[in-house]
């Protein structure tokens, strides 16, 4: 059958039916031979050899019953849009190459995969389609797990899921019958931003700054409904306070961004009753004593409690303050202070202008204080009146999640007539979407709300029609990968103690406020109630950047034209002009998208050089965390590397197969060159280790790899055919690379293996009867002296060689001992003292000691300056700058 494509989709995947690459992936597949009969490379050789290994590259499956170290390895999980694009190939391509190192040294490795499939995209594709949403979706997901197959991620399958499911958003809806039941989940009449053309509402940071829907573009109006709102703000210090956790690594400028966003919890909000009614209202103070003082509050003349929209003056209403006990009434007024992002004001007896403004409204401003009570004891007494009193920002809202379309999980509540709000039973759960509607809004479907309310039985009740905000669905979706096929809860809080936090967190900066805001959240929530052990979620992220596609825009209008129209005049300058016209032509590097005319089909590049070439190619060159131009100006670097690995295999096997009646030679020269191939392989080994394990900079892993290759290649013959060190050198490059290209590694590591003469046979560093991802990572061998370097206020100013044995087991404490033995050391550092020192390990590559000093006195550098030693320092700093002394201890 054929399957609708989405119209207007991107260029990814476009132009090609699904039944084209059904077609293309069967021949893709299909299993063929390989061997080293020819030296050069080709494209069809290594599509041969991805077709031969897709199925026997390891097992990708997480083993619960192992008892090897854990290694949590998450990419971001997508919306099922139908077609991979180049950023998908990034993100998934960096995460694989991490799990197969990991797993390569020895940890059981959870990398799992599914699909964040709620939202208004499918909604309204479906609608345009008349076809229903979740068929829509499970297409989009056939389609696009058949795609990521083709790149031969190698993710845990088994523990695959979609939001969508019933069996998913049952848990959904568990969780927040959760935060229901413990005050966390409410209702209350707000004012919204409401898109016209999706109909729904979107929060405040889903609006432009031009006040336009961050999707639709429509101009967003305002609107007064009946929301549902979870209570984030009540974790705000810890989820601040936890920012500051040792255990975090890489969060670099999302921790700024998380702080930002939060905010200086440098006050608390207590929730007063309006007297005579149920509901609460939020007030801000910075200082809990304040309430004890408080004279009234004011509202400005825009909050939704001036309903009757007067400018100034004293509104019907008053405020319940158990901490005075006196009520507090509530005026409207533009004439005070309000606190940042906040538009309640506490007016205070101490503060005149509060004590002139209640004087002018003839409010009461005789306020006595009897007892002088600690900011501690009205917290408390506020926590005793239920009142909250928790830390928080004055500018931090509370996370809206109500959404007025069909495809989201719906709210497991239902309204009586008689008994009000009432939360389903778990035993009713999942509340399923009607899946039979196209395009119908769950409010005007009056067959699937109309129910019985689980508490009094009545017919006459109805449900929530609002569907929560994706968000939410992805807020939790990693714990629910640790146990997916759980009936009975979330996740089995056992193995969410053993596999969490996650180790390695992968995705895009764009979701480094709202994702990581309520992903964090809801880990902490869930802290507080005992069943997971770690409050933050994920301890260490590699946020990669974008992959940019070049664009060109003709200089006057501004139109995007494509590649094909338009001639580089001048490369380096940027120049270009359109050819049929002649008229100038702006080139930019810029996101990859339909209407730039700059995307990139990640199956065209897979059909010509093959999936592994397309992963060294996406890795190398850039940073994970830098942006990408993707050009094919790029590609022969890595080409040429794979040729010239693939030439030294068969060189390599050449010369073995001739040398079977030869005796090995025993000369100087032939051991000082197979010694060489020892301190090549030790030395990028320790280099390629520290890029894949410490830095993650991928691309710096690849040059040293590359720098491998370079030693093999320089090679004599004799060390060939018979050195030890150089079979140990074309092991460790092959393992090395696996993880990055899984397919290539395999064939060379079977080529490598199936050689005459083994050298070092029995050695349990090679295990000549396994695959390549059945061997250990390489190591650096013990007696290989690696860098301990010492930094004086951030100048490096001296290296020690550490044999790998000592450097292991090195402490900050002899590590300092070994500084103050260095003459350069002392020489820095002169007559200043010594404020601190910092010691990081990074065992098998290398160490560093870092030295922070005092300011020189006055009177250190006079005496400096008068031996004259001030102006030699100086030039021999410069001196030092340009070279660097190593001392072998």
């Amino acid at each position: 059958m054929r399957l609708l494509k989405l119209a207007g989709s991107g260029p990814v995947f476009a132009r090609y039916s699904f039944e084209n690459r059904s077609t293309w992936l069967r021949k893709f597949c299909s299993a063929t031979s390989v061997n080293l009969s020819d030296r050069d490379l080709t494209s069809a050789m290594k599509l041969d050899m991805e077709r031969k290994w897709r199925s026997n590259l390891g097992d990708a499956r997480f083993d619960p019953a192992s008892e090897a170290p854990k290694r949590y390895v998450l990419a971001m999980f997508p919306y099922p849009s139908g077609n991979l694009h180049m950023g998908h190939v990034r993100v998934y391509t960096i995460s694989d190459a991490m799990a197969r190192f990991y797993r390569l040294n020895g940890a059981n490795v959870l990398h799992p995969m599914g699909w964040d499939a709620f939202g208004l995209p499918a909604e309204n594709a479906a609608i345009q389609r008349q076809i229903p949403a979740d068929r829509w979706t499970k297409q989009n997901i056939g389609q696009m797990r058949e795609q990521l197959e083709m790149l031969q991620f190698s993710f845990d399958w088994g523990r695959e899921f979609a939001t969508c499911d019933p069996e998913y958003y049952r848990w959904t809806q568990k969780l927040f019958l959760m935060l229901f039941e413990d005050g966390l989940a409410y209702q209350k009449e707000a004012m919204v931003n409401w898109d016209p053309v999706d109909e729904t509402v979107l929060a405040d940071e889903q609006v432009d700054d031009n006040g336009c829907s961050w999707r639709s573009g429509a101009k967003v109006e305002k609107k007064v409904l009946r929301q549902w709102f979870i209570k984030t703000t009540r974790f705000a210090k810890s989820l601040l306070d936890g920012l500051s956790d040792p255990t975090l690594e890489d969060w670099k400028d999302i921790i700024k961004l998380q702080k930002h966003w939060i905010g200086d919890c440098d006050g608390y909000t207590f929730e007063l009753k309006v007297v005579g009614e149920e509901r609460r209202i939020p007030i801000w103070s910075q200082d809990p004593k304040h309430l004890k003082e408080a004279l009234f509050v004011a509202i400005s003349p825009e909050n939704l409690l001036n309903s009757s929209k007067i400018p100034e003056g004293k509104l019907p209403l008053t405020l319940e303050n158990p901490i005075s006990g006196r009520p507090l009434p509530v005026i409207v007024t533009e004439n005070v202070k309000f606190p940042d992002g906040n538009d309640f004001y506490l007016g205070r007896s101490f503060v005149e202008e509060d004590r002139q403004l209640a004087e002018t409204l003839q409010l009461p401003t005789n306020v006595s204080t009897p007892e002088d009570s600690s900011n501690e004891d009205i917290l408390q007494q506020a926590k005793t009146h239920n009142l909250g009193a928790y830390p928080v920002s004055s500018k931090l809202r509370d996370w809206l999640i109500s959404r007025q379309r069909f495809w989201g999980t719906p709210i497991p509540i239902v309204h009586c007539p008689s008994c009000g709000t009432v939360p389903v039973p778990d035993s009713q759960l999942p509340i399923e979407l009607p899946l039979d509607s196209v395009g119908i809004p769950l409010a005007q479907n009056a067959q699937w709300l109309a129910t019985t309310c689980p508490k009094c039985q009545s017919p006459h009740a109805k449900r929530e029609s609002d569907t929560m905000d994706t968000f939410v669905d992805s807020s939790w979706y990693f714990l629910r990968f640790l146990d997916p096929n759980n009936k009975q809860d979330l996740f089995s809080p056992k193995l969410a103690h053993r596999l969490m936090p996650v180790d390695l967190y992968v995705g895009g900066k764009e979701h480094a406020v709202l994702h990581m805001y309520y992903a964090r959240f809801m880990n902490h929530y869930l802290h507080s109630k005992g069943v997971i052990s770690s409050s933050e979620p994920f301890k260490r992220l590699l946020v990669q950047g974008m992959v940019m596609g070049r664009s060109f825009r003709l200089k006057g209008s501004g139109k995007y034209i494509p590649a094909a129209e338009v001639e580089l005049v001048d490369e380096k300058r940027n120049k270009a002009v359109e050819r049929a016209t002649g008229a100038p032509v702006v080139a930019l590097w810029e996101k990859m998208s339909k209407s730039k005319l700059n995307g990139v089909d990640p199956l065209d590049v897979l059909k010509e050089h093959g999936c592994d070439t397309l992963r060294l190619i996406m890795l190398a060159d850039v940073a994970p965390t830098s942006h990408r131009n993707w050009s094919d100006a790029t590609f022969p670097g890595i080409l040429n590397w794979q040729k010239r690995i693939w030439m030294t295999m068969h060189d390599y096997h050449k010369l073995r197969s001739e040398s079977s009646l030869s005796p090995p030679p025993d000369s100087p020269e032939f051991r000082a060159a197979d010694l060489k191939l020892w301190d090549a392989r030790n030395y990028f080994t320790a280099g390629a280790t520290f890029n894949y394990r410490h830095s993650h900079q991928l691309s710096v892993g690849i040059s040293k790899m590359q720098g491998l290759t370079n030693a093999i290649r320089r090679a004599p013959p004799e060390v060939v055919t018979y050195g030890a060190h150089y079979e140990r050198a074309i092991a460790a490059q092959i393992v090395m690379l696996a993880p990055m290209a899984p397919h290539f590694a395999s064939e060379l590591w079977q080529q490598f293996v199936a050689l005459p003469g083994r050298i070092n046979v029995d050695s349990e560093e090679i295990r000549w009867d396994r695959g390549v991802f059945e061997q250990r990572w390489p190591v650096v061998d013990e007696e290989y002296g690696l860098d301990l370097t010492f930094k004086v206020n951030g100048f490096e100013c001296c290296v020690l060689k550490i044999p790998t044995k000592e450097l292991n087991q090195l402490t900050h404490e002899r590590s300092r001992e070994l500084a103050f033995k260095q003459d350069d050391v002392l020489g820095y550092i002169g007559l200043r003292k010594v404020r601190a020192t910092d010691f990081v390990l990074y065992p098998g590559c290398d160490a560093i000691l870092s030295i922070t000093l005092e300011q020189l006195s006055k009177e250190d550098k006079r005496q400096l300056e008068g031996e004259g030693k001030l102006l030699a320092s100086k030039k021999d700093k410069k001196k030092k700058k340009k070279q660097k002394q190593s001392v072998q201890q």
